[in-house]
């Protein structure tokens, strides 16, 4: 059962959760202003940066008691980072090659064929990804612990962290397939995208949660700082096996 009752953790959901609408009003605002579009490398730069920021900084102010290389939110943002970046630059390209993603953003700055603002910008949606799953996770072991066996706790909590990872894969796919982004962002088969392309995206989600909610998870057994960088390393290893195992699949 995930330990999710002590105040960091609860403190740093709280964060997340306050800090989302605020990012999602501005990027709203710039797709329905249409100014990116007028934007170059330093304007969506400026965007990406500014976006992830928050993130970077609540660790200054959460948790003030503790050194800051033991404060869960340096590690959760640490590990977001590296997800955040690793997925935009070697993730992408699966999206590429079977779904016709494309990107047409005026900017010069990209990392294999990925704008890089992009990556910035991925920091703060996971934050809020993360959190509304483990948050799902929480209120959904309300009801599994009353089940008689832990193994069928456990196949269910997977199932459940599965479901909510899907589906915030659908979702995102649903927001970015807007009119306000067409011509500077595109699917090759929008249908195709939202049922294949987001059980990819949303395989992405399932594994990288698992590892997430395990951070500082056993009382008193704080995981260290390193141990994230190390774990969030060998979630990007498994999400590129499974995106191996699902370009054989599709090249077929």
């Amino acid at each position: 059962m995930l330990n999710l009752d002590r105040e960091p953790r609860r403190a740093l959901e709280r964060f997340y959760l306050l800090y989302s609408p605020l990012w999602m009003v501005v990027v709203v605002a710039v797709l329905v202003s249409g100014a990116f579009a007028e934007w170059r490398d330093l304007g969506h730069m400026a965007l990406g940066v500014g976006m992830a920021l928050p993130i970077w900084l609540a660790p200054l102010f959460l948790e003030r008691h503790r050194p800051l290389q033991q404060r869960y939110s340096l590690k959760t943002a640490v590990y977001i980072t590296l997800l955040s970046f690793l997925q935009n630059y070697f993730g992408t390209p699966l999206f590429f090659r079977y779904f016709g993603l494309e990107y047409h953003f005026p900017v010069t700055l990209r990392l294999n064929g990925t704008p890089l603002s992009l990556s910035f910008m991925t920091v703060a949606y996971f934050s809020t990804y993360f959190v509304i799953i483990q948050v799902g996770l929480r209120y959904a072991e309300g009801f599994l612990d009353a089940l008689p066996t832990p193994l069928l706790r456990r196949g269910l909590r997977l199932l459940a962290a599965a479901l909510l990872s899907y589906a915030m894969a659908l979702l995102e796919t649903l927001f970015m397939a807007n009119k306000y982004l067409a011509g500077y962002f595109a699917y090759g088969d929008k249908e195709h995208m939202m049922l294949v392309g987001s059980l990819c995206y949303g395989s992405l989600l399932f594994i990288a949660i698992l590892v997430f909610v395990g951070i500082d998870e056993e009382p008193g057994q704080p995981t260290p700082l390193g141990d994230v960088v190390w774990r969030g390393l060998g979630a990007n290893t498994l999400v590129l096996c499974a995106y191996e195992v699902y370009a054989h699949i599709l090249s077929k």
